[in-house]
């Protein structure tokens, strides 16, 4: 409802009545399609809410040039509206102006002859509800409220002809007409949930020039401050989020609190302070500040808890399981106490698990679906990474089986995950959309997985308040649960990716984009991107990868997402190893370990990657002893942190350093025990990569175990040549014909030369797309060979000049 109506309303009102009333616009508007733009028109300016004032008189003659067609009916138009404006010369005018304005309105289902039907509104639409909203919000105005009104609109005319002169009216003439309390709040909202969204393809001015405005127009209005600090989070700009903070919460005390989960006669302050302490510690936990994050959480835990605060607190459960999902074991020096530490891995990878599952079961109690489905993704994302968990003791006992069927159950929890998020998704919204009866008490909650499509909808039908000052009910929560659903396909993206398959991770990323890109944070879609150029990569080589990360540059032009500059960082490092460019490496290798938090709170996957991508770097430069004992201590901190993935990839880099150094008998107790994890935990292109380094060393050992190479080989090639990366796929095909060559005999070759030539021309061809020189000579060598053997001269010339042309490619460092 209009709290005040200002001159601005009086002037659509005009336009509306000249809209519905044919004899006004009689012979200006001769044609249905100006009519239609006009209509468009006063309905697009009665929905609008996206401006902080009113426009002006010359703004509104302005948008209606724009709308219409025909600029000589938008001038005929706006001199009716002015000259309609000019005949109010008394209070009394208006008086006379909405009474008439009221006939104007009738109802269908009432109306008893077409004759009733003609001209005017429906009560029920669009322009009726807006009608009637503005002659009662002018029926409701006192004496003295009217004639102010009228004064307004004298004003709002003479600044109009100021205006059109060219002329700059008078200081005092001038005023700002602000929208509403209500309209503000949610344009204010509305601000803020683009600061997430909008972050990468808007500049840092454009997303907080509505602050900016608002504050020189109102500075009464305090959530100005709430959306800078939402500006600065987003910015990394820490000492403004906390000081715009502080402004926020220290204004808003003692004004009318948020509904709680809380007590009845509960102090408001109390109500603020726990939204203040909950905000400073998401923020704190954001900028990687642990103990101060701990130290807000636990305030606003013992606040909340004694006043019952049982919403509070759910938010703070969910917080701390952030906290403990990204920090490292050694960065969480306080949970409840001061003094209480987790330093052990078993220990801290437990009470994560204990206060997750404590956490979904609350959102449930509480019907909080936006928390619901942040527990049920968290835990489906701890099965996935580590899936042992807290139970290691059991893999140690030799249940091989039951760890098999952990990380196969992973997987799968992550879709049945994803699949509960989207009917969670669909309920929510239909919750903020239709007020649904409340499920009945006496029956028990269900979860999400024991109940089928049409009763999922129940689970959530009466959600209270989200928490914060920003919350708007079920509506807000809806919104959550939608970022939340859009999140849940960067998991999948990743759980198909740990299970080998490149196709399914690359189809969830792909829908991320397609069907979230609206509601989803730039740190989300630049994920995203960062996804699909790694696939693109591994599937295409490095131009399709530098297609999909320039599409990334087009769609996030101010976008500092880590992720996206580690990929981007990532396939450089990659490159540069493929072509021999220690230097380079080495450069973006430095940059890695740059790009990642020092502290180990925030970006621990990709100080982690940083860290593998050095040693990579050491081994390819030959510094063997350097490489080898920065490999070993990442295994250990990896190993402490819980990080079994990373964990098991660094036994198999252990084993490729020694086996580089030369020593493959010390080598094959690491790639062994690298197998036989990947093996258990289900990471079939890890398996195919250690059983390659596996042949390699037999190979090494003797050309007698040449049989037993091919065997392995051959059992993880329908794997490799399905899902593999091109890197993969080639070094496979190359220790293949090694193989192969080891026990030939030149009779053997002469028989079925096809059998050796095929996997070395199939890895020449991927090596050569990777930018491998080297490893690309090393295969056309070989065929040469080959086809000397057989006397196929023509064919061995040809590969001989390949092999040439690669090689001085090699040297020169430049692209075929």
């Amino acid at each position: 409802m209009l709290d005040v109506i200002k001159p601005h309303h009086v002037s659509l009102c005009v336009l509306l009545r000249a809209f519905l009333d044919s004899e006004v616009l009689q012979g200006l508007v001769t044609s249905d399609e100006n009519y239609q733009k006009l209509g468009d028109f006063l309905l697009q300016e009665i929905r609008a809410k996206s401006s902080i004032k009113y426009p002006s008189l010359s703004e509104i003659f302005t948008k209606l040039q724009d709308a219409l067609p025909s600029k000589d009916v938008g001038d005929q138009i706006s001199s009716l509206l002015m000259e309609q404006l000019g005949g109010v010369q008394y209070p009394d005018d208006l008086v006379t102006f909405f009474s008439d304005m009221s006939q104007l309105m009738h109802n269908h289902a009432q109306a008893l002859d077409e004759d009733a039907l003609k001209g005017g509104a429906d009560i029920s639409s669009a322009m009726g509800f807006y009608i009637r909203h503005c002659c009662v919000s002018f029926h409701m105005l006192a004496f003295e409220a009217a004639c102010g009104l009228f004064d307004d609109l004298q004003a709002y005319k003479e600044v109009c002809m100021y205006e059109q002169q060219g002329f700059q009216p008078p200081p005092g003439l001038h005023k700002t007409a602000l929208r509403n309390q209500a309209a503000l709040d949610a344009l204010l909202n509305q601000q803020m949930a683009q600061q997430e969204t909008k972050s990468g393809s808007q500049s840092a001015a454009e997303l907080i020039a509505a602050a900016d405005e608002l504050t020189d127009l109102a500075p009464h209005v305090t959530k100005v401050d709430l959306l800078r600090h939402s500006h600065a989070v987003c910015q990394d700009d820490f000492l403004a989020a906390v000081d715009s903070l502080y402004k926020y919460f220290d204004y808003r005390t003692g004004q009318t609190a948020r509904p709680t989960g809380g007590a009845a006669g509960a102090e408001p302050s109390k109500g603020h302070l726990q939204d203040a302490l909950l905000t400073l510690g998401s923020a704190h936990a954001h900028f990687g500040h642990v103990q101060e994050a701990l130290l807000a959480l636990n305030e606003a835990v013992r606040i909340a808890q004694q006043h019952n605060d049982n919403v509070a607190l759910a938010h703070a459960l969910s917080a701390l399981c952030h906290i403990l999902a990204t920090a490292s074991p050694a960065a969480v020096t306080q949970l409840t106490e001061p003094g209480a530490a987790l330093t052990d891995p078993t220990a801290h990878l437990s009470q994560l698990l204990k206060i997750l599952k404590r956490c979904e079961k609350r959102a449930q109690d509480l019907h909080l679906p936006h928390l619901f489905v942040f527990a049920r993704l968290a835990l489906a994302q701890f099965a996935l990474e580590h899936q042992s968990g807290p139970s290691n003791h059991q893999l140690a006992k030799g249940s091989q089986a039951a760890a098999s069927q952990g990380r196969s159950s992973a997987v799968l929890g992550v879709s049945q995950a994803v699949q509960d998020t989207a009917r969670l998704h669909q309920a929510a919204k239909l919750a903020a959309a239709v007020a649904l009866p409340p499920p009945p008490a006496a029956s028990a909650p269900n979860l999400v997985g024991n109940v089928g499509r049409a009763t999922v909808a129940d689970l959530f039908t009466a959600t209270p308040p989200v928490f914060g000052p920003t919350s708007a009910g079920s509506a807000s929560s809806a919104d959550a649960v939608e970022k939340l659903a859009g999140s849940s396909h960067l998991l999948q993206a990743g759980a198909w990716k740990l299970a080998g398959n490149r196709s399914l991770s690359q189809a969830s990323s792909l829908t991320h984009l397609a069907c979230f890109a609206d509601s989803a944070s730039a740190e989300d879609r630049a994920l995203a991107y960062a996804q699909l150029a790694q696939v693109a990569m591994s599937k295409k080589g490095y131009m399709a990868a530098a297609e999909v990360l320039a599409l990334a540059d087009k769609q996030l032009p101010y976008s500092n997402s880590p992720a996206l500059q580690a990929a981007r960082l990532g396939l450089a490092h990659s490159r540069a190893l493929h072509r021999g460019d220690v230097r380079h490496a080495a450069l973006f290798a430095s940059q890695l370990v740059g790009l990642a938090d020092p502290t180990d709170s925030v970006s621990r996957t990709i100080r982690t990657d940083a860290q593998q991508a050095h040693v990579r770097t050491l081994l390819v430069a030959g510094r063997y002893e350097e490489a080898a004992e920065a490999a070993r201590e990442l295994f250990e901190s990896c190993t402490e942190a819980g990080l079994q993935v990373q964990a098991v990839e660094l036994l198999l880099l252990l084993g490729q350093i020694h086996e580089a150094a030369g020593a493959p008998l010390t080598a094959l107790p690491y790639v062994l025990s690298c197998l036989l994890h990947s093996t258990v935990l289900h990471m079939d292109l890890l398996a195919a990569d250690a059983t390659c380094s596996l042949s390699r060393i037999w190979l090494a050992m003797g050309p007698s175990h040449g049989p037993q190479a091919v065997q392995q080989l051959r059992s993880v090639l329908p794997t490799v040549l399905g899902n593999a990366d091109a890197d993969l796929q080639a070094r496979v095909q190359l220790v293949l014909a090694q193989a192969l060559l080891a026990d030939a005999t030149p009779a053997h070759l002469k028989a079925d030369p096809e059998e050796v030539l095929q996997p070395l021309q199939a890895a020449a061809a991927g090596f050569a797309a990777l930018e491998d020189f080297h490893k690309a000579a090393e295969a056309q060598h070989l065929i040469a060979l080959v086809c000397h053997a057989i006397n196929n001269t023509s064919r061995r010339n040809a590969a001989a000049g390949e092999f040439h042309k690669l090689t001085w490619h090699a040297r020169q460092g430049q692209v075929c």
